[in-house]
């Protein structure tokens, strides 16, 4: 049915629109029509199947087009309808905007711009009539496939299911909303912590959620406040929903929900007082609840937190250790790390290699029981959950990192050792480095200790199991990107004649016609290619070769079982059984790939294993468990 024909049929809600005031009889102009401050009541026609979206815009963002990918990622999830409803809760008395339009894949829920965000949502709500509705601002972003996952969350208790959204920074935003003391702000539960705190309060109850981005059966969504305080409204309105079933909100980790611009400042007025008053016989302990999963506590007396809401503060519930966290950090045995790394937060960063070794060594870290949290670039400092972690490790690539203020500051420098000076260096508690000649020489210039730690494999994933039975037909293989250098080891092998293929950004117009195959290789998909390759090319930046810092990628092919040809390294010859040559030359590398490997294919995948044990991530997590426990204990004294 065509969108103009669903809006006949299902008729225009609520009080009676406002008449458009009369266009600008000059060429060119539009008609215009001022905000809308009514509050449509008719209820919505739920039915048996399917869901839609009411996807709600600021009006500003609706002029930039910024409702246009949630609408084309709700409709590929399936979503029935997707009624866009656009609201500005700045608007004035004299303001005035051109009419919202239906599209080919939406339709306006009224053309009129709402005075609020839970005005916009009052439109929508009579036009819904599938079985459950997505109530989703524009300004957060919701990955296709999490559309099914949040609906699915919804049960016989849980009758509204709260998206965890984080910031561009990867931190939490909002995992649900808690209420502090009655008629005071909500407080957002887990407000600047980790990604992987959220993730274990799936399914756990809160009182209300405070960011636009919820699901719940259609028969049950409630009537919005008025309010231009967007928070207060959306914890009104999840809260109420829950309420008139007696049912839960309950809190549904996505992963990737990001929040893409920043939700306006509370704004007090008399409505969100009559709004949070409401609240004033209500005590909520999911506080508590939540934060105990955690092993937290709520740290500090909620109405030392908030104060009278004279105005609407940003109220804040601190998790502090709960006594039995600190019992088991007092004896040594569970510690909270927060892995530091240079790479972006998001997508943009998921390609780096900090990111899969962080993610290997926190894994690693976890089988020994300890909990870990993976900072990227913009969450190094968290000034509202920094306070909790226990061990700061820093893993030393291309950013000079602040140190933690109050952990135990571990610094493993894995790569780009010429950018590290004494200064930085001090600063660490701990230091460990991925090039034994470099840590010998700068340990002994500094008169700093440092240890050589040098980097690992996670043989879960690259082990010498079966080639890959695609025969690939690849002879001698590259994966790494350059920064439009042809780096060495692949120019001498085009030298050598070798029957190359080359994975990586920033070789285009460097490499003979059908060398590149690609820009990326999936990390999952990297083992099967390294060990149905005759020979895996490696090399090393300049300062990392001259100062033993091994390139990750010769653990992971070695581990796989691959046979590696690389640059000359200090200790790199004894270090991996035969499965990594050096060449010195482009003859040498020519002899080194017609050869090829000697070993057969058992002893290939002997070495493989051998090599995956010796260099695996859980070595290298339990040599930095050991140290940062007698460190602790050195500094703290005997207990």
């Amino acid at each position: 049915m065509a969108r103009a024909g669903l809006r006949r049929l299902l008729g225009r809600p609520g009080s009676p629109e406002p008449t458009p005031s009369t266009p600008d009889p000059t060429a060119g102009a539009e008609p215009s029509l001022p905000v809308d401050t009514s509050l449509v009541t008719d209820e919505p026609r739920a039915g048996a199947d399917g869901f839609d979206v009411v996807l709600t815009v600021a009006e500003s963002a609706y002029r930039d087009g910024a409702h246009r990918s949630a609408v084309a990622a709700a409709r590929e999830a399936g979503a029935t309808a997707v009624l866009v409803s656009v609201y500005d809760v700045h608007a004035g008395p004299t303001s005035s905007y051109r009419p919202v339009e239906d599209g080919d894949d939406h339709v306006a829920a009224r053309p009129t711009v709402a005075a609020t965000w839970g005005g916009a949502v009052a439109a929508a709500r009579p036009l819904l009539t599938s079985a459950a509705v997505v109530v989703q601002d524009a300004s957060i972003a919701v990955p296709v496939d999490a559309y099914a996952r949040l609906l699915a969350a919804l049960g016989r208790e849980a009758r509204v299911a709260l998206a965890v959204v984080r910031t561009g920074d990867d931190l939490v935003a909002s995992a649900g909303a808690v209420l502090p003391r009655a008629t005071a702000p909500v407080a957002s539960l887990l407000r600047g912590h980790p990604a992987e705190d959220a993730a274990a309060l799936a399914g756990v109850a809160v009182f209300a959620g405070d960011e636009p981005c919820f699901a719940t059966r259609t028969a049950d969504l409630a009537l919005p406040v008025r309010t231009v305080d967007t928070r207060t409204a959306v914890a009104r309105l999840t809260r109420d929903t829950a309420d008139a079933v007696r049912g839960d909100c309950v809190v549904v980790p996505l992963g990737r929900v990001y929040r893409t611009a920043v939700l306006r400042e509370r704004r007090y007025d008399t409505d969100a007082a009559d709004a949070l008053t409401t609240w004033r016989d209500r005590v909520d302990d999911s506080a508590a609840v939540a934060l105990g999963r955690l092993g937290f506590a709520v740290g500090v007396p909620a109405a030392d937190q908030v104060g009278a809401p004279v105005a609407l503060r940003e109220p804040l519930v601190r998790a502090e250790r709960g006594p039995e966290r600190l019992a088991l950090r007092d004896r040594g045995e569970r510690l909270r790390w927060s892995i530091r790394i240079a790479a972006h937060p998001g997508p943009r960063g998921d390609d780096w290699g900090d990111t899969f070794f962080a993610r290997d060594l926190a894994e690693a870290l976890r089988t020994l029981g300890q909990e870990v949290v993976v900072d990227h670039r913009e969450s190094h400092v968290r000034p509202f959950s920094e306070h909790l972690d226990d061990v700061a490790l820093t893993l030393r690539g291309l950013d000079d990192i602040p140190v933690h203020p109050a952990a135990t500051n571990v610094l493993w420098v894995i790569s780009h050792p010429d950018l590290l000076t004494p200064a930085e260096l001090a600063r660490y508690d701990i230091r460990f480095a991925a090039g034994p000649v470099w840590a010998s020489r700068t340990a002994e210039t500094t008169g700093l200790p440092i240890a050589p730690l040098l980097q690992a494999t996670d043989p879960a994933r690259f082990h010498p199991g079966d080639a890959d039975p695609t025969p690939t037909g690849l002879d001698t293989v590259f994966v790494g990107k350059t920064r439009n250098v042809f780096r060495p080891v692949v120019r001498d092998a085009v030298d050598a004649g070798a029957d190359l293929a080359v994975w990586g950004e920033g070789w285009e117009g460097l490499l003979p016609d059908g060398v590149h195959r690609g820009v990326f290789v999936p990390n999952h998909e990297l083992p099967a290619l390294y060990r149905s390759a005759r020979v895996v090319l490696n090399d090393h930046w300049d300062d990392m070769a001259r100062d033993g810092f091994l390139s990750n990628r010769l653990f992971d092919a070695a581990a796989s079982g691959a046979l590696v040809v690389t640059d000359p390294v200090p200790g790199v010859d004894e270090l991996f059984h035969g499965a990594v040559r050096t060449y010195d030359s482009v003859a040498t590398l020519r002899e080194l790939i017609r050869s090829g490997e000697s070993a057969t294919a058992a002893e290939r995948a002997a070495r493989g294993t051998r090599i995956g044990a010796e260099h695996s991530f859980r070595r290298r997590a339990e040599v930095l468990l050991d140290v940062v426990r007698r460190h602790r204990g050195a500094v703290d004294g005997p207990g």
